[in-house]
């Protein structure tokens, strides 16, 4: 089994490269077809990767969440799905330029660290543990379409300040359809997030980790949180819109990629499924 999915995680990768030159053709041409064989394409890569991660959980005899590559393979899996999801109700296509890039760099980085599949420790065999590591990956799906959106709003924003985009700006999202979906993801990302860390606390509680509240990984998970929060809170309640929350969308984006590639591998004392 696990051969079969390391022969279905490359068809994935291989159908989700196709996808991006057809969506980097597609916004070069404005050809509608594109687009739409472009999303199929990545749908479809999507499905053979989620067979690779149910094989190897078979393989492994439980969620494939341990180590650096089968935590990078499920990160790029959740960003995938949960870009799929917000792209069938918003109809942003211009985002799947951020999004694959996004997705073959982490599948690239987990291929270069793969690892047979390795029974699970004694610490991380807890029902807890498995909600935690699965609504923090939908949490970070989320922030990172939003993310992704945030930068091509930051970007066209720029464009337009300059006058430099030529016939760029009649390729890209509106601005107030960028801004609607930093929004939405946030929106929708932020309960996994809050529902994650608590199952967080509820392990290193349960397991006695001593100190936890002082780790780096718990305290940037906080900043990563009130970076959303506040998001939410100047959308609805003070108005904020344009770059204002584009950059905190940004800067969400930013502790998260601190938190993956900096605090789970050196810093963190107790937080040992990202390898």
């Amino acid at each position: 089994m696990a051969h079969a999915s390391v022969i279905l995680l490359w068809i994935a990768y291989l159908l989700y490269a196709g996808a991006f030159a057809l969506f980097v053709v597609q916004f070069l041409t404005k050809s509608p077809t594109l687009t739409r064989v472009g999303l199929v394409v990545a749908a479809f890569g999507l499905v053979f990767q989620t067979l690779a991660i149910v094989l190897r959980g078979f393989s492994a005899g439980h969620v494939p969440f341990v180590g650096t590559y089968e935590s990078l393979v499920m990160v790029s899996w959740s960003i995938a799905l949960v870009w799929h999801v917000l792209e069938s109700f918003t109809r942003i296509r211009a985002v799947g330029l951020y999004v694959l890039p996004v997705v073959l760099v982490l599948l690239t980085l987990a291929w270069i660290a793969y690892q047979p599949p390795e029974g699970l420790a004694p610490a991380l065999r807890s029902d807890i543990v498995v909600l935690h590591v699965i609504v923090m990956l939908a949490a970070i799906g989320c922030f990172y379409v939003a993310g992704g959106a945030a930068i091509i709003y930051l970007i066209e924003e720029w464009l337009l300040r300059r006058r430099k985009a030529g016939g760029v700006l009649g390729r890209l999202p509106s601005l107030g359809a960028l801004e609607k979906l930093v929004y939405h993801a946030t929106l929708l990302g932020l309960p996994f997030l809050t529902a994650g860390m608590l199952a967080g606390v509820i392990r290193a509680e349960t397991f006695g980790v001593p100190h936890w509240w002082t780790d780096p990984l718990p305290l940037l998970s906080v900043g990563a949180w009130a970076i959303y929060a506040a998001l939410l809170w100047g959308r609805v309640r003070a108005d904020w819109v344009g770059s204002r929350i584009a950059w905190l969308a940004v800067s969400g984006l930013i502790v998260l990629l601190v938190i993956r590639f900096a605090a789970v591998p050196y810093l963190s004392g107790f937080h040992t499924y990202g390898g």
